[in-house]
């Protein structure tokens, strides 16, 4: 089965494998050799956490189904390796080897692909590492990049010369990747690593009670600085810089409207789209906020999807989960995974590395890392009557979760042969297969648009319209509208068909493509509006397009055609 090829659902089976045999590992460990395994602030927190985040989905909605069960992975996952290290004293510097591993070998995957050796990901960029774009690619990079340079400024003779290889490595792909994200993080990061070693903090302390003013001065200067720095990397790809302003802009206005609780988790793209949309149907973008506008499938701001999806209440969970680990990595002198988690926690300001899969398990096991000190103090607790019915109870949690997901090889197979009868074009055979899947898998864009094709095909306009109303639930996708536009169109419901076309347009004002659609649906006989056909294609004709493509030249054409018949 390919896991990769439809969703993050899919994606979770391997990862709910992967840790039952690491529960298993955890339970044995805390029979044969004991723990001290003992409930600190973090656990807590981040249990709360999840217990909120799971209260807060609609079950009966059921948008994101993975969201859940990924939050609920990653707790398990949290107590399993808690358990783990503290059943055995596990060495910091073999679990930074093996870490630091993984981020030679994603950087060597990098360079294969720049030099097409190996094939990208995604058909725009050349270097995407296992990831499907540069960004969290380049972001995973980051992340490791700290707890490298910490074990390099650590160690001592011929290892530093490995760790230098190692650190050198990754950074020379960080720049190819073209994400200021990335490189903000792991400047910012590497700076507070080195700071770290070398005791800054105490120096500068003590610098600014002896010559405050001097050091007044000094603080001016490096946030001029780093202004400077914010403006250079924001004109480097403005149109960039200014869609995500516009997203936080419109994220913003949303949360504002159910600040406390949110929305609930999965329901960003719902809401997002429709508040940009009443953003621009307001009148109130700009020219340049129109012409940047697009499909937003996440945040670009982690802080701010928590703030939509779970409301201050999630928001605050985090940060003092992420605080409560950071101040105990601190102080058990945990440097480098103190900063790898910085460096994610900076990289989460601009992107969206908590929504993949990799990103949430590294964060795990880093905190866990920083909460696990060295124990050897605490006396070895041989027979302790809580954690064998807890680890137990892990086990039993990700076996529940393994049965629940069993059958997705199967799920698969049948999307599989929906697709294929599609393409073969025996359309009654293939929606009968998607109305199969629909319970399963309604939470799934793709899925929503073939099943909605395939029942237009068949001449079932007004159902395929009623998958795409699911859809809208859960993309912010202008696509939609334009789709479900064409089928009200054929069902000759014309005035919902011109509202979905006006949606779209709201949603992202200067695509050509609903211009089109309505010039098409003014020229139906029995909806005729000369006025509004010449209206339509005279701006298909004059506007000018964001990027030029036969399809314009095509739709120029036909407007050309209806622009001689409506003179």
């Amino acid at each position: 089965m390919n896991y990769g090829a439809n969703d993050c659902y899919f994606l979770l089976f391997p990862l709910v494998v992967s840790i039952g045999v690491t529960s298993l590992l955890a339970f044995i460990l805390s029979i044969l050799k004991g723990n001290n395994f003992r409930f600190k602030l973090p656990d807590v927190l981040i249990t709360a956490g999840v217990f909120y985040y799971l209260m807060r989905y609609d079950y009966q909605l059921h948008l994101a189904d993975w969201k859940v069960i990924y939050a609920a992975i990653l707790l398990l996952l949290w107590y399993v390796v808690r358990i783990i290290f503290s059943s055995l004293q596990v060495s910091k510097n073999i679990v930074s080897v093996g870490i630091v591993g993984i981020g030679c070998m994603l950087a060597g995957w990098g360079l294969l692909q720049l030099y097409s050796f190996c094939h990208s990901n995604h058909l725009l960029f050349c270097i995407t590492g296992p990831f499907f774009n540069p960004g969290p690619y380049s972001g995973y990079l980051a992340m490791l990049l700290p707890l490298c340079l910490h074990s390099l400024l650590s160690a001592q003779g011929w290892r530093r010369y490995c760790w230098l290889g190692a650190l050198a490595l990754m950074l020379c792909i960080v720049p190819a990747t073209m994400s200021r994200s990335a490189w903000l993080a792991i400047g910012i990061s590497l700076l507070w690593i080195w700071g770290m070693h070398k005791g800054w903090l105490m120096a500068c302390r003590s610098y600014a009670r002896q010559f405050p003013r001097k050091a007044a001065s000094f603080i001016l200067t490096v946030c001029m600085l780093m202004a400077l720095i914010f403006i250079l990397l924001f004109q480097l790809k403005a149109d960039s810089a200014r869609g995500r302003l516009l997203i936080w802009k419109n994220t913003c206005t949303a949360v504002m409207e159910k600040p406390l609780m949110g929305y609930g988790p999965g329901s960003f793209q719902m809401v997002y789209g429709k508040a940009q949309a009443a953003y621009f149907a307001a009148g109130n973008g700009t020219m340049e906020e129109k012409r940047v506008a697009g499909y937003a499938e996440y945040a670009f701001n982690e802080y701010l999807q928590f703030c939509l999806e779970g409301g201050i209440v999630l928001l605050l969970l985090i940060l003092s989960f992420g605080i409560s680990v950071f101040k105990r990595g601190i102080a058990s002198k945990q440097y480098g995974f103190c900063g790898a988690l910085f460096s994610l926690a900076i990289f989460s300001f601009f992107s969206y590395p908590l929504q993949i899969l990799p990103f949430g398990i590294g964060a795990v096991l880093f905190s866990v890392v920083c909460v696990s000190e060295n124990e050897k103090r605490e006396q070895k607790v041989k027979g302790n009557l809580l954690i064998l019915p807890f680890s137990l109870l892990l086990c039993g949690g990700i076996g529940f979760g393994i049965y629940r997901m069993r059958d997705l090889d199967k799920l698969d197979e049948r999307w599989y042969n929906a697709d294929t009868l599609f393409s073969r074009q025996n359309y009654i055979a293939a929606s009968k297969g998607y109305e199969y899947l629909y319970s399963y898998l309604n939470y799934n864009l793709k899925f929503l648009l073939s099943y909605a094709s395939s029942l237009y095909s068949e001449g079932r306009y007004l159902e395929a319209c009623n998958v795409l109303e699911r859809a809208k639930l859960i993309s912010c996708d202008s696509y939609i509208w334009n789709m479900q536009g064409v089928y009200y169109q054929a069902a000759s419901c014309y005035q919902p068909a011109e509202y979905c076309f006006k949606q779209s347009l709201f949603l992202i004002p200067e695509r050509f493509y609903p211009y089109y659609l309505l010039a098409k649906l003014y020229a139906e006989p029995e909806f005729l509006n000369k006025e509004k056909v010449r209206q339509m294609a005279i701006i298909v004709m004059t506007k000018s397009p964001k990027v030029y493509s036969n399809a314009i030249s095509e739709m120029r054409k036909e407007m050309s055609q209806l622009l001689s018949i409506y003179k």
